[in-house]
This record gives C-alpha cells, structure tokens and sequence, in this order.
C-alpha cells in the first residue's frame, strides 16, 4: 500500500479512537431506592428521594474507598490505618502505578476511553498516538502569536512581559490572565468558540480540550522558568527572557523528552535528571484523577452549562483549587513554616501542637475522610507515602543532595508529622481523653517532595494543574452524557476496587514511610 495511504488510514484509525466515549453508567440507585419506597407505600421517604432525584446515575471514572490496613506505632501504642484505595474505570490502581511505572498517557487514556491504550493489528500504539498529540500541541505552543493590549505578539514574549512586570505572580495567575487574552483575541477576530456541549463531535471536542490544556500548562511551566532566571538576573530584559526558554525548550524537544518531561525542567529551572523526572512524574501521574472532588464538580457543572469557551472550564476549575484546600493547604504550608522556622525547637513544638489544636495545620486532616480522631483507627490517603519513596530513595542513593535549609526545613515538616499524628495533641479541659491524631494528606508529599527538589515557593502548584486537567476532561466527558452534578458522586459498583490477595504494595509503602518519619532524621541518607 502506498505511503500516502497508509499515513491517511492511520490518521482515520485515530479520529475513530478519539471519539470514543466509554459508556455511561446504568447503575440508578436513587431512581432504584424511590420505585421500592414507592412499592412499600413508604411516601414520606420516597418524597425525600424525589428531591435528590436529579442524581439518577453514578459516576464511572474514580472511586475511593478503604481498600488497604496497616498497623503503625505510634506513642501510646499501635494505631490501625484504614487506607484510601484509588480505582480509575475500575482499571487501574495505585499499586499498578507504582508497581509498573505507568506513563501519563497511559493512565490518561485510560481514564478518557475507559480501557486501557493498545496496539492495533495495523500498528497504531494507542498510547503513543495520545502521548504525541499532548506533546505536538504543547511544544507549538511557543511559536503562536496572538492578540495584547500593544496588537499581536508571539505568546512566548507576552509571557516574558507579564513576568517581568510581576515577578511574584504565581503559574495560576498567569494562566488565568492569558486565558482572558486568549478569549478577547477570539472575539475581535471573530474565531467561533464552539465550547462545551453534547451537540460536539466527541473526537472534535476532546482534541480542543487537550490543546487548551497544553496551552495553559505551556503558559504556566515558561513563566514558571523566566521567573527563574529573573531571580539569577534580575535585570534580563523581556527579550532575553523570551530567548533563553524557548533555547531550552527546544532542546529537551531535541533530546526526546516528552512535554510533561520539559514541563519538570521549566519547574527546576534547570535540566532535570532521571531521577527527578521520575519523582515528578510519579506524583503527578498519581494526581491526574484522584480527589479534587471540588474542582471536579465545577468541570462537572460547566459543561452542563454547555460552556460556550473551552478556555473558560479550566479556569473555572482551577481557581477551585485556589481555595483553601489544596493550592491553598501548599501555600499554607509554605506560609506556616516561614513563620516556624526561626524559632527554637521549643518554640516551635509550641505553635506545632497550637495549631494542630486549632484545627488549622496544613497539609493534614480531609474534609470528606475520617482523617482525625482519638480511637485506636484513623484514615489514611495513601499519596504522601507515594511521593515520598522514590524522594527518600534519590536520597539515600545520593542522587539528590540537600542543602543545609532544606535539611532544615524538611525536618521541621517531619516534626509537624510527629506532633499532628505519631504524638498527637491533648485539648484543654480533655486531660483524659485519648490524643487527637491527624494524617496528613496529598499536599503533605507534594511540599515536601517539592522542598526536597527545590522547587520555587510560589510555583509549587503547578504539577497538581498540569495533571489535573485531564482529570476534568474525564468529567466533562461523563457530564455530557448523564447530568450528575453532585460533589461526592457514588461509584459504579464495577469500579469500586476489590482486595487483590498478596498486594501489599501500598500499606508497605505506607508503613515504611510512617517508620521513617516517626523516628531519626528520615531526610538524610539510610
């Protein structure tokens, strides 16, 4: 077969793929519950099922339950951790992740098709063909010019402009403004916004989806590096700025890396190394549809809207990570330590317990799990001790080397644990009462994992965003064929994981990890 017709069946063998859509949920338990209450001539029950009846369906992307346990020591005895488990589609857990070192576009595809990617008999990878299309619209994204108040500029000197003129700005707040210029150069030049709705080509739509997100992701990660080599030299004129990150991004392309890849070494501010792609590459993997659940239900709610801009659901969706939980429990963390840290041990016990008492430590404690008490079992999400081994293990192979404030500032977040959780803290007036405890959550790892990197305070969200997008394109997919637009969603029951005999991947992981934090120094080398 010719050339010419090989590449033209390949390209329609990917549309057809691009617009699958996993099918949608039947499993009714509200709808289910009223027709029995009604077959009971239970009324008074079944009007209360009325009122909740726009939830006919549940979810089939993500499920959470308690899946693992695992018995830790802490002070005053041993305490039974009840671990969150992670099921995307009922077809991958953490433990797979972990085990098999999945790539992103493995699991994003995964999460879009409801399967996971394969190779065809007519040699099309699907996984490559996903992992391509992220890269191509990411790595273009440096050339396009587009409107500013000043006509239009290439984006990649915008970006450099904007940076210059707020050095401090963090990578959300410029996403958020260019996705303003973005709409603005839409409007004036009349480029039809065909937004979010069920009417779309399904294919159609998800490639706009994706390019979108690369877009912002591409926006955030240069920023993120100018602002680098603004704090080497901070004279460098906008020009410079400009040059110097498209120079290195150019040459991660050259060398192979994919766009997550150059996305961990615009973070740094540097090349990053295997291993710290590896560290990064975990951690974020681990993110792209696991919790959020607030930042879900917005991307659920816009596009039952039909948002009328694709770039409007991200952004949406992103500054519900701004709030207090999440993007706002990191910069919480930061903020917190930058107030302990010169103060005497003493002093800093002190504030540690205060805080823990008053109910406002960051990083530990989950709204929606049972991640606080005083009885002998407490919840645990699993992700900390996820993105903490492969930082322990760089460390203890001296493949990343800390600096004395580092060594410092890691060890005061091992003290917090201590006090919030190995320790736990008595209340006034409740001298008899059993210590409350508190686990920490995702954001605990993603700080400290980011403070053992040397990541930049204020850029410290920027991973969360990049894989969380993909997370909100599988709820919008979802959303657009059943209205659910609830915050905590039932799972279907063919999602919700099961025990795998033998699997003790994760609640190792978890007990080493609570080992070495509860004892010594877990941040130099073992």
């Amino acid at each position: 077969m010719p050339e010419k017709q090989l590449r033209i069946e390949k390209v329609a063998a990917m549309r057809k793929i691009l617009s699958e859509i996993p099918s949608p949920s039947n499993y009714t338990p509200i709808t289910d519950a009223l027709q029995r209450a009604i077959e009971l001539g239970e009324g008074e029950i079944a009007s209360t099922l009325k009122s909740l009846n726009s939830m006919p369906q549940s979810t089939m992307v993500f499920d959470n339950p308690v899946l693992n346990r695992a018995s830790v020591h802490c002070d005053g005895g041993n305490i039974t951790l009840n671990i969150r488990s992670f099921a995307l589609r009922g077809v991958i857990r953490e433990s797979e992740i972990v085990a098999n070192q999945l790539s992103p576009a493995s699991i994003i595809f995964t999460g879009l098709f409801g399967r996971k990617p394969k190779k065809t008999g007519d040699d099309l990878d699907e996984e490559a063909m996903l992992d391509a299309l992220i890269n191509r619209k990411f790595y273009r994204f440096r050339r396009v010019s587009r409107e500013s108040v000043l006509g239009i500029q290439p984006i990649i000197h915008q970006i450099a402009e904007f940076v210059r003129a707020f050095p401090e700005s963090g990578p959300e707040e410029v996403i958020q403004h260019f996705s303003t210029l973005r709409k603005i150069h839409h409007t004036k030049h009349r480029i039809p916004d065909r937004g979010i709705n069920e009417e779309r080509l399904s294919g159609s739509l998800l490639i706009e989806m994706i390019a979108t997100h690369m877009e912002n992701v591409a926006l955030g990660a240069m920023s993120v590096y100018m602002r680098h080599l603004l704090r080497k030299t901070p004279n460098l004129p906008a020009q410079a700025l400009a040059q110097q990150t498209n120079r290195i991004i150019s040459r991660e392309q050259k060398a192979g890396k994919t766009a997550f890849q150059t996305c961990y070494s615009l973070l740094l501010g540097r090349h990053a190394s295997g291993v710290e792609c590896n560290i990064l590459e975990r951690m974020g993997a681990i993110q792209i549809h696991h919790g959020s659940a607030g930042s879900s239900m917005v991307a659920r709610y816009l596009a039952t809207l039909h948002t009328s801009k694709v770039s409007d659901f991200y952004v949406a969706s992103q500054m519900t990570l701004d709030g207090d939980r999440h993007f706002g429990a990191i910069h919480d963390m930061t903020n917190f330590m930058n107030q302990i840290e010169p103060l005497t041990p003493k002093a800093r016990d002190e504030a540690i317990r205060k805080e823990v008492i008053g109910g406002g430590i960051p990083t530990f404690g989950h709204p929606e799990i049972a991640a606080a008490g005083r009885s002998d079992e407490i919840q645990q999400d699993p992700r900390p001790a996820i993105y903490l081994q492969l930082l322990f293990r760089a460390i203890d192979s001296n493949d990343i080397i800390l600096s004395d404030r580092q060594h410092k500032r890691l060890a005061i977040a091992q003290r917090i644990y201590q006090i919030a959780f190995v320790e736990g803290v008595i209340k006034p007036g409740r001298e008899d009462a059993a210590p409350l405890r508190l686990t920490p959550n995702t954001d605990f790892g993603a700080w400290c994992v980011q403070e053992g990197l040397d990541i930049y305070e204020t850029d410290r969200t920027l991973l969360t965003y990049v894989f969380r997008g993909f997370g909100w394109m599988m709820d919008a997919r979802e959303q657009l064929q059943l209205k659910i637009i609830r915050p905590v969603i039932p799972a279907h029951p063919s999602i919700v994981p099961k025990p795998i005999k033998d699997d003790s991947i994760i609640p190792d992981l978890v007990v080493d990890n609570h080992n070495r934090l509860a004892s010594g120094n877990a941040f130099i080398a073992h």
